[in-house]
């Protein structure tokens, strides 16, 4: 019961949308993201293990009942926070590519070409 508790989120996982062409790409803000949320919640579950090994210590086993309810309310914060992140970061990789197209913010053609356009015939 204490390992299931004490185990990190793991990698974040979004659904990536087909529009999102930059955010896998290394250098992006969904890359950069990844990255750093992965190093969190890798310090998240070594944080956690070594509160159950600490709880694992009490020979009552009370000790792992508030180690379980702060495990989960830690899991669950710190998915809504990767969430939001993830999310922020791929609306700015949406919006750099939308200027590397010469598009407008909201994805409509601006009649301008940008720098990654094609050339006119």
């Amino acid at each position: 019961m204490i390992l299931a508790g004490c185990q990190s989120p793991g990698p974040v996982s979004t659904a990536a949308s087909s529009q999102r062409a930059s955010s896998d790409e290394p250098g992006s803000a969904s890359a950069r993201v990844h990255a750093e949320l992965e190093a969190e919640a890798r310090a998240l579950g070594t944080v956690q293990g070594v509160g159950a090994m600490a709880a694992s210590m009490d020979k009552t086993g009370a000790a792992s009942i508030p180690l379980l309810v702060g495990v989960n309310v830690s899991n669950q914060a710190f998915s809504a926070k990767s969430h939001a992140r993830m999310k922020a970061a791929q609306e700015e990789d949406l919006q750099a590519t939308y200027r590397k197209y010469g598009m407008n913010p909201d994805g409509t053609p601006s009649g301008k070409p940008g720098p990654g356009s094609a050339r006119a015939n």
